[in-house]
């Protein structure tokens, strides 16, 4: 009898090892050349309080999370957000974001159901709607982004643009009735450049100086690797060096 009781404890011992046993890190999805996206799941989100809609995006918000550049880890700082945003202060029944972009160029899925197509955001102050919001982690009032930073920004809202249909050649705009919000009551026709910061859209120093100084050139940047996607190829060069021959017919043939 003692043998069955002792061989009883140890295998509840190794079943509460195995139940401890922590889930293994979802691995980063690629969806663009040099851009990979950590799913939700790679930092510990909750389901949502509640539902999650689709969004018809017309343009692209960039945010900063206004914490510490000096965080030890991105997942940590995402659920911090993650708790504000659910929390009684705010009520939304997720992060609002639907992607975080971290100081080594690390990309992360936010909102649920953002990495596999647009979803509506919230916003203090209300949503004007019709974006889908990239935030970087960390406080650009005075401090630059890094380059990693920076870099990967570029390709996710390059990738973003192409997939839900965004024009973001140079000097493209959106226009679009907002659904209210403290700076765009219900019912105001807006205009916005379809790469905007957050303060176009409410009233607050949101993405901070340093990623507005920055803005111009993430706009050429993001439509610069646009093109290499969108521009139809060029036709090879004939072996001789001549232009393939064409055929002209008389001037009154149709």
């Amino acid at each position: 009898m003692i043998g069955v009781s002792t061989g009883r404890a140890a295998a509840r011992r190794s079943t509460s090892r195995l139940a401890t046993v922590p889930a293994p890190i979802p691995a980063p999805v690629p969806v663009a050349a040099d851009l990979e996206i950590h799913p939700r799941a790679a930092w510990g989100a909750d389901l949502p309080f509640g539902p999650i809609r689709p969004e018809t995006p017309r343009f692209l918000l960039v945010h900063h999370t206004a914490s510490p550049n000096s965080y030890r880890d991105a997942r940590e700082l995402i659920r911090g957000v993650h708790r504000f945003h659910t929390s009684a202060a705010k009520g939304w029944p997720d992060v609002c974001y639907q992607f975080f972009v971290g100081r080594d160029g690390d990309v992360w899925e936010g909102r649920a159901g953002a990495l596999a197509g647009p979803v509506e955001a919230d916003a203090t102050g209300g949503s004007q709607g019709w974006a889908q919001l990239v935030c970087l982690l960390g406080d650009f009032s005075s401090a630059s982004p890094t380059q990693a930073a920076v870099d990967s920004l570029v390709r996710l809202l390059e990738w973003l643009a192409r997939r839900d249909g965004i024009d973001v050649t140079d000097g493209a705009h959106a226009t679009f009735v907002s659904r209210g919000s403290q700076r765009w009551r219900s019912g105001t026709a807006v205009t916005t450049p379809t790469i905007s910061a957050h303060r176009d859209m409410s009233f607050t120093i949101c993405p901070g100086e340093g990623v507005l100084a920055v803005l111009p050139e993430i706009r050429s940047r993001v439509a610069d690797l646009h093109r290499t996607y969108t521009d139809p190829p060029a036709p090879p060069p004939h072996p001789d060096g001549l232009r393939p021959a064409r055929r002209l017919g008389r001037v009154d043939e149709p």
